[in-house]
């Protein structure tokens, strides 16, 4: 059988390429990620403050490299639009960064759901400037490396993804804006020149504002030293966007050169309130509740639990590998068989 190889890093950089740029949907696992993508979604953004929030963690620190790399390789493998992946520090110093990076770009990820299979890879990392154990952007307490071993970090980070996947990419983040530092806008934009120098492909400066001049202020500054240079924006839910008079619409960063766009936690914010409004119903209402979310799915997406589980590409593959299946499926009831009740 054949294979189609995806080359998910060259689609991002051509997707950022763009006049509108791109946007990220964050999430914390495949399901969310193939929920997103099948409602348009051209990018993933697998953050670990989304990871660690699914196991109830907080994101300080608790989640390791092995934790994390299990989930990005369930999410990249259950969506084929581009998947930036959240490193956190590089999980140690630059000799670390090796390792990480080694794991991250190292392995193709193999679809069997579809046919021809389909194999692809990560399509890009972010690491961020904070010592191990780091914290959230937007958790107070942040502490800042020296700029050289942010510099070292990058540059063991691009030596490896040039050796195993040279269509990834890099992310390079600085947590120096309102950091222990006191970090300046203008200590925050040489950071990201100095990253970029090192192999970095996008600049990112964490904030903890909505206010449009810094936002703005940092862009220019950016622009004047180095045109090319795009930039990626966190427009995180942990800041009060609603409470902004004029807040920063994503057209008006596009425009600033804030070419990937992401929500961090996405999906735990649906995800979270949904959960919580249909279990409160329940426990009102008992099985009405149920009887309401079923005709309110009526034509939706998401009707099928089946369906949101492949199991009908799980099934055309049995047919072809388990002797019988094709005659025990046909006579069958359930999901897919010859009664499907859904």
């Amino acid at each position: 059988m054949t294979v189609n190889r995806q080359d998910t890093g060259k689609d991002f950089r051509e997707l950022i390429g763009r006049h509108q740029g791109l946007f990220g949907f964050g999430v914390a696992k495949a399901s969310d990620a193939a929920r997103a993508e099948e409602t348009g979604a051209e990018c993933i953004y697998a953050g670990g403050y989304s990871i660690a929030l699914a196991k109830m963690m907080p994101d300080l620190g608790q989640m390791n490299m092995v934790e994390i790399i299990q989930e990005i390789k369930a999410i990249t493998r259950a969506v084929s639009v581009p998947v930036i992946a959240d490193i956190d520090d590089g999980y140690g110093n630059a000799l670390n960064v090796i390792r990480t990076v080694s794991e991250f770009f190292g392995q193709e990820i193999l679809d069997v759901t579809t046919m021809p299979w389909s194999v692809r890879r990560l399509a890009g990392i972010h690491i961020e400037d904070q010592p191990f154990p780091k914290r959230c952007g937007h958790i107070a307490g942040k502490e800042i490396v020296p700029v050289e071993t942010m510099v070292g970090k990058i540059r063991a980070a691009n030596d490896v993804r040039n050796a195993l996947y040279p269509s990834g990419v890099i992310i390079a983040r600085t947590d120096s804006y309102n950091s222990e530092i006191e970090g300046s806008l203008e200590e925050a934009a040489s950071r990201i020149l100095r990253y970029a120098d090192a192999g970095a492909d996008l600049g990112w400066c964490e904030m903890n504002t909505t206010e449009l001049g810094p936002i703005i202020e940092l862009a220019a500054f950016i622009k004047r030293r180095n045109s090319n240079l795009p930039l990626a924006f966190n427009y995180s839910p942990s800041l009060k966007w609603h409470k902004e008079k004029n807040p920063m619409t994503f057209e008006e960063l596009n425009e600033l050169g804030y070419k990937f766009i992401f929500i961090t936690i996405a999906a735990e914010h649906a995800s979270s309130m949904a959960i919580s409004d249909y279990m409160r119903a329940l426990k009102e209402t008992g099985a009405e509740a149920l009887w309401e979310m079923q005709r309110a799915k009526v034509g939706h997406a998401t009707e099928s639990h089946h369906k949101m589980a492949r199991v009908d590409k799980w099934q055309e593959l049995a047919k072809k590998y388990v002797p019988g299946e094709s005659e025990r499926i046909s006579k069958s009831d359930g999901g897919f068989g010859s009664k499907d009740n859904k």
